[in-house]
């Protein structure tokens, strides 16, 4: 009997990931991606790695591959503009290696790449559009649309980062909600390097992150109100730069240089309603949070991790039936909810501009500071979503 070939919409790390966690089940998978070959290795937007996502990769022999091209991050340096308060995370204080890494969006999907090359049990067609798909009783039907092809499997798996795919699924329903925030990208160096910190400024125009990318540069994501993001974005680069120390502060030196800006906006994203059979949305496809904790990539992984591992432990007959596509949302449910929660709050606390509030949060966090069992929740959170 053939063994069934599972879909995947989607080759972007998540999609990639997921695929070789079923061949190490020795499961045949087919990942369908849009792109072009080979585009996803030049995308240097930097992703933050939490240790939970470095175990995945340890086992699936992908770390040793980026080992050279990760950054680790030893400690994180949470602060508020114009606040006493401030509060340190390290790793050495909660015996972890490193409380999170950062890497390439293009050389983790070229390491990822490269991983399945070497394998039979996958396949990857790019310049795949898909142009419809069917939910039967039994299976799915996929149709692509410069291919002109029909697939069938018992379980699709929807994995591309959101990209309207999830429109062609009937009884798939996204609750969508604008931040009214807007995120900027870039590369920056200063007079002082990264050392492995990784930094959160709160300040009245948003939150800044610095996190460290290689010896002498940090990857920087500023949010904040979309018109003063938009605003900053068209500001020459000597006048961003300025503006960026006056919201940071000296803790780096002043800021020396910077790369091409990228922005895009912010939005919740949430399933209201999936199909009950045969489909699995995953990563950012299932769920689209604001990037300030850094944990949306990451909740993908575990979703992935979380699909694989009931796939495993599941007879072939059942992968698929309402009852599994049940047992996969239910078993993610209270994680998500909960993660979805966690940055929602620090978005609404630390973005709102009231009057006394700034004190209350400086106090705040330097209660935070000397209370282990916050610390260490925050810890766990950010290390394996829990």
């Amino acid at each position: 009997m053939k063994k069934p070939e599972y879909l995947i919409v989607g080759a972007g790390p998540v999609g990639l990931i997921f695929s070789l966690l079923l061949a190490k089940q020795n499961k045949n998978s087919h990942l369908l991606e849009l792109r072009k070959k080979n585009d996803a290795g030049s995308d240097n937007r930097a992703l933050a790695l939490s240790y939970g996502t470095k175990l995945v990769l340890e086992n699936l022999g992908i770390w040793t591959l980026l080992e050279k091209k990760i950054t680790p991050i030893q400690s994180i340096h949470t602060s508020q503009k114009n606040s006493f308060g401030r509060t340190l995370l390290s790793a050495e204080e909660y015996n972890l290696p490193a409380l999170g890494y950062v890497v390439s969006y293009g050389d983790l999907s070229k390491a990822l790449e490269e991983e399945i090359n070497q394998s039979s049990l996958v396949k990857i067609s790019y310049e795949f559009e898909v142009s419809a798909i069917e939910n039967k009783e039994d299976k799915s039907i996929l149709y692509g649309r410069t291919k002109n092809s029909l697939l069938e499997t018992p379980l699709l798996i929807l994995a591309d980062g959101g990209k309207n795919n999830t429109d062609l699924i009937q009884n798939l329903k996204r609750k969508e909600t604008s931040y009214n925030h807007t995120a900027l990208v870039t590369k920056v160096t200063s007079e002082i390097p990264p050392k492995s910190v990784a930094y959160e400024r709160f300040t009245s125009m948003g939150p800044i992150a610095l996190l460290p990318n290689g010896p002498k540069e940090f990857s920087l994501v500023w949010t904040g109100k979309d018109s003063d993001i938009q605003a900053l974005a068209k500001t020459k680069k000597n006048v961003f730069l300025e503006k960026l120390h006056e919201h940071f502060g000296d803790r780096v030196g002043r800021f020396i240089d910077c790369e091409k800006f990228i922005t895009f906006p912010l939005r919740k994203i949430v399933l209201a309603d999936f199909p009950k059979s045969h489909i699995v949305v995953i990563g950012n496809s299932a769920q689209t949070m604001h990037p300030v904790a850094g944990q949306g990539f990451n909740t993908g992984i575990r979703d992935a991790h979380a699909l694989s591992k009931l796939m495993n432990e599941s007879e072939s007959a059942y992968v698929g039936s309402e009852s599994f596509v049940n047992q996969y949302y239910t078993s993610r449910k209270s994680e998500t909810k909960k993660t979805l929660f966690f940055t929602d709050s620090l978005v609404n606390i630390f973005s709102n501009d009231l009057v006394g509030l700034s004190i209350t949060r400086g106090f705040g966090l330097s209660l935070l500071d000397n209370f282990r069992p916050i610390k260490k929740f925050l810890v766990s959170k950010m290390s394996f979503g829990k």
